[in-house]
């Protein structure tokens, strides 16, 4: 979901699904498509230190809410409602034990399909 990255990949080569901390439990009907309908028989999950989706609840509601407010128009209360409803879903703890752990459920998940991780540290 990092729009700091730009993949450098042929056309047609790879099925790309962008997710906070490459968390892919809300994208799983995404991955079996790519699996039995296009093939896919190698898993990359990128991921890196310092991502902004940890710990979300608590370093950033305020900011996400206000935002929301701000720049789209929404009012408080529903801005805070669908913080409330959707940050309990997608935020992780450790970013780089997440991203590990993630492609180890991916891995038994997809038992015949390679999974790795590729992780980048930033200081």
């Amino acid at each position: 979901m990092d729009n700091r990255k730009h993949l450098h990949v042929p056309d047609n080569f790879a099925y790309i699904i962008r997710s906070g901390g490459g968390n892919l439990r809300y994208s799983e009907f995404k991955v079996s498509y790519a699996i039995a309908i296009g093939g896919v028989k190698a898993i990359a999950l990128l991921g890196h230190n310092n991502c902004g989706i940890v710990n979300i609840y608590s370093k950033k509601r305020e900011k996400f809410i206000d935002r929301l407010v701000e720049n789209a128009g929404w009012n408080k209360r529903y801005a805070e409602e669908h913080f409330m409803n959707f940050a309990p879903m997608y935020e992780i703890g450790n970013d780089i034990d997440f991203v590990l752990s993630e492609a180890a459920r991916i891995r038994l998940r997809y038992s015949k399909i390679l999974c790795t991780t590729i992780l980048q540290y930033r200081g």
